[in-house]
């Protein structure tokens, strides 16, 4: 199974948890949890569509009326009494875990969708014979358009637009159309990245309500649906940002989902900030702040009125926490604001650039922008509680979380990992971490990598720092981690280009990876090998002080003799 979806699963499973239910079970459930809600952005219970037999061919069915979710007749007979102009959809769902989209199984699928409007797949199940009363429920009404149907086959691999399975689509599309029940019938295969993008927006998705009477309509420009400038009241702002929990108010964090950095709350200039508020400075505010700049997939105006769905605040984490901290003491106090209705993901990641920019902001912090490193960070973060790294792509971001600080590791710290174990330049890691982003910019980070590897550099990394924390292995040895990450690397693709592997030997290099790391032992022996090879050409070079070493660790010519000592032969590795 893709691994981002395995964690994404896992998630899953712990915050829904069901008894009776296995692996397969769970991942029907997510494939159709996230579909629906975050790919369609319905709001619909995660168990409400599941069916719990063998069904043929099909894991989960629901009929939307105006939105709402009906799984029998009489749901269906309450939400059409309001009238003939409702919308209805018929949405089908199939889930396999494996990576293929089988031509069998879609052909299977298929023939469930259309037994199901034709009689075909009555007494398969209750549960299913409820949903066919449903249907025919809605049926009965002389309802203003027809419904539209939607399908979904989904499994963790990647649609490639293969010519036989397109066939079968295009075929069982018409097939459906002539029936004469639809107003529209759409059939989507679904792979690992849309669903974990799907989940993403089913769990991070947030809607606010909010007034925002001092704006101005912005230009027009392609990727934007709408857009506003101008000043809110902090209160009104505060919508967007505190949530109601068990504890009381909070600050929803999940809207900083996209920003780049996390709250600083021991900030100099924070600290200032709240001083002045609470000292009464109320109105200037407005003229020292850089503003809020926040990005919905979908704005609904009612005069001064603002609703906004599955929105993120891009720019202004610092802002909005301040005023949550001061929230009994702002009643005069305005923010700047810029609202934009986008779906543009590419546009998005402009905007977040562009008004962090102004900011001191690290290069790499940018880096938190890249699909790849959100996936990376969910997977870290799911592993069992032994094995959890926890990937900070904001600065701050676990500073109130109740962490091992050993397993954070800052963007730069993967970078340098990654450096030495995959891209074999030990040399590098340390003093040009950031020539490396340059040089392997489009090698490195990539929508389409496997996270797997990178966790398990960032865990082997932790690994050599949790041995010298406690004393397993010399202290001294701590400056020689880059050196033992790429004989690691090194072992596990035999000197190869890790990125050029394919996805056997990719899988294979993986699990050797993980059996370095399991066996403590032999990690611990692996260590001092390095540590004695590094510390011969050491010896023969006369390098005592601990500042002459890191330098010679910092030289291609050292790491070369590195190589011979330790027994290493290259492949294609360049030695900048």
């Amino acid at each position: 199974m893709n691994p981002v979806v395995k964690a994404q699963l896992e998630e899953f499973r712990q915050t829904n948890p069901m008894s009776g239910y296995s692996e397969s079970d769970y991942f029907e459930v997510y494939a159709t949890f996230a579909i629906a809600n975050g790919h369609l952005r319905e709001s619909i219970g995660p168990f409400d569509l599941h069916l719990r037999g063998n069904e043929f061919g099909v894991d989960a069915v629901g009929i939307l009326i105006q939105g709402e979710c009906c799984i029998d007749k009489d749901s269906v007979a309450a939400s059409l009494e309001t009238g003939r102009q409702l919308e209805v959809e018929f949405l089908f769902f199939q889930a396999k875990s494996s990576e293929k989209f089988d031509y069998g199984d879609i052909s299977k699928f298929l023939d469930a969708v259309f037994g199901f409007f034709t009689g075909g797949m009555t007494g398969e199940s209750e549960q299913l014979d409820d949903l066919i009363s449903a249907k025919e429920e809605v049926y009965r009404r002389a309802l203003r358009k027809n419904p539209r149907l939607r399908c979904f086959f989904a499994t963790t691999g990647t649609y490639d637009n293969v010519d036989r399975i397109e066939k079968l689509r295009e075929a069982n599309r018409l097939r459906i159309e002539e029936l004469n029940l639809f107003e529209e019938v759409q059939i989507h295969f679904i792979g690992a990245r849309e669903l974990q993008s799907a989940y993403r927006s089913a769990t991070n998705a947030n809607s606010a309500v909010f007034d925002f009477p001092k704006c101005q309509t912005l230009p027009e420009y392609k990727p934007v649906e709408q857009a506003y400038i101008g000043y809110i009241a902090a209160s009104e702002l505060l919508q967007l940002v505190m949530v109601d929990t068990d504890n009381g108010e909070e600050v929803n964090r999940s809207v900083f989902f996209d920003n780049i950095r996390d709250y600083v709350h021991d900030s100099d200039i924070n600290k200032q900030i709240i001083d002045e508020l609470k000292s009464g400075e109320l109105g200037a505010f407005v003229f020292k702040n850089n503003g809020v700049t926040v990005v919905a997939n979908t704005i609904k105006r009612t005069r001064d009125r603002f609703t906004i769905e599955n929105f993120q605040i891009v720019n202004g984490c610092q802002t909005c926490n301040i005023l949550f901290q001061c929230r009994d003491k702002i009643p005069d106090v305005y923010v700047p604001l810029r609202l934009i209705g986008t779906s543009d993901e590419q546009f998005i990641s402009g905007i977040i650039i562009g008004t962090n920019r102004q900011n001191e902001v690290k290069e790499e912090q940018f880096w938190a922008l890249r699909p790849f490193m959100k996936n990376l960070e969910e997977y870290c973060r799911q592993q069992s509680e032994r094995g959890a790294i926890y990937l900070e792509r904001r600065e701050n971001q676990y500073r109130k979380e109740t962490v091992e600080r050993n397993r954070i590791v800052k963007p730069s710290d993967l970078l340098k990992c990654v450096a030495a174990m995959f891209l074999l330049q030990p040399h590098r890691a340390a003093r040009d971490y950031r020539g490396i982003r340059r040089d392997y910019e489009n090698q490195i980070f990539q929508a389409n990598h496997n996270v797997e590897p990178y966790y398990l550099a960032c865990l082997a990394s932790c690994k050599f720092d949790f041995m010298v924390r406690n004393g397993r292995v010399e202290k001294r040895w701590q400056i020689y981690k880059y050196y033992l990450l790429y004989v690691i690397g090194f072992k596990v693709v035999k000197g190869k280009k890790w990125f050029d592997l394919g996805k056997a030997d990719a899988g294979k290099a993986c699990n050797d990876l993980q059996g370095i790391l399991n066996d403590e032992a032999g990690f611990i022996k692996l260590i001092q090998e390095v540590a004695a090879s590094i510390e011969l050409v050491l010896g023969e070079l006369k390098i005592a002080s601990r500042a002459d070493v890191r330098d010679q660790l910092r030289l291609a010519e050292f790491s070369t003799k590195f190589d011979a000592k330790f027994g290493l032969r290259k492949k294609n590795r360049s030695q900048a």
